[in-house]
């Protein structure tokens, strides 16, 4: 019994890990206390791949500093030789690209997870670039009171508000995990914080690939204090239940009647969302139309023209993107 019992737990352990592949893991504890890199100036990659960003002057300090409980992490302040400091880093360029395209076949989801930590002022971000642009990236903003997220969509960028504090405190002083989903099997994108229990959903139509890691932070000043740790690259052959969940939970929102509609079917939602865009696929996945509204949380579609069948619709809202089905008489 108990070899069966090892057995067991072997196989409980391992066949996971055909399914999620990391690429890449950052947690500083390879690393002596001290700079993350001796020469913030320099272009070519020092310890841990990592060199200074494209945008200097360089304005604050990046320390490897133990924390208990945590091992080491990565501790930024402002040096002060300006009002506002600021410090990014980078992994050279084709080093994340290489990571991708030698992937298990298969592990078509990209995932991205960074912890972040802030006192006082500071806008600090951790994502993946694609053809010099973001492709994905989640920003910590107390400037603005808000957090939000950035992903490319088509031919420009896209952001959603995660969470907007004019009300609330601004989650300080405390850790908190940030992920983000790259589905390019579903053409979707997904934001997750554990941490405040934030979910967004959105999708996209482009072909762009993962190519390059930063992270960084400005507008800091004298007082702030902003921490980096355990930012890890991992492709994924299925998605989490639990990012799944919060998309049906966005769509569960909406309701749609009639349904199966003939001329005309509307669209409302329990939380005053505001709609953006409507586009129809059909169940093959071709897009069939495309109509733009002007932040409407009720909304009447059109869908006289629709050859009778069933369609998927995509509303773009504020709070990310909701699918529902269509039947068409």
């Amino acid at each position: 019994m108990k070899k069966k019992f090892t057995i067991y737990l072997f196989l409980l352990f391992v066949i996971p890990t055909v399914k999620a592949q990391v690429l890449f893991n950052e947690d500083f504890n390879s690393y002596s206390a001290g700079h993350l890199i001796n020469d913030y100036t320099s272009t070519t990659p020092q310890q841990g791949g990592w060199y200074s960003g494209t945008t200097p002057p360089v304005t604050a300090s990046a320390m490897v500093t133990p924390e208990t409980g945590k091992g080491n992490v990565l501790v930024i302040t402002s040096n002060g030789t300006l009002s506002f400091g600021a410090v990014s880093f980078r992994q050279a360029q084709g080093v994340i690209d290489a990571l991708w395209n030698n992937r298990t076949a298969g592990n078509n989801i990209l995932k991205v997870e960074y912890e972040f930590y802030g006192t006082d002022n500071f806008i600090g971000n951790c994502g993946i670039t694609s053809q010099g642009s973001t492709l994905i990236n989640v920003v910590f903003n107390s400037v603005f009171k808000r957090i939000v997220c950035n992903y490319w969509y088509a031919t420009s960028h896209r952001e959603l508000i995660l969470k907007n504090y004019n009300t609330d405190p601004f989650p300080y002083n405390m850790w908190i995990k940030a992920e983000m989903f790259v589905d390019y099997n579903t053409k979707n994108v997904y934001f997750y914080i554990p941490t405040l229990n934030f979910q967004k959903a959105d999708n996209f139509s482009h072909s762009r690939l993962p190519e390059g890691l930063s992270f960084g932070v400005s507008s800091l000043n004298l007082s702030s204090v902003v921490k980096f740790d355990n930012i890890k690259i991992t492709a994924l052959q299925t998605l989490p239940s639990y990012i799944l969940s919060s998309n049906e939970q966005l769509a569960a929102k909406f309701n749609l009647y009639p349904n199966p509609a003939t001329k005309v079917v509307n669209i409302t939602n329990s939380e005053n969302m505001l709609v953006q865009q409507v586009t129809v696929y059909d169940v093959s996945g071709k897009l069939i139309t495309t109509q733009n509204f002007n932040e409407q949380a009720e909304i009447q579609l059109n869908v006289e023209s629709l050859a009778s069948g069933t369609y998927m619709l995509h509303l773009q809202t504020n709070e990310g993107t909701a699918v529902k089905k269509l039947v068409k008489k």
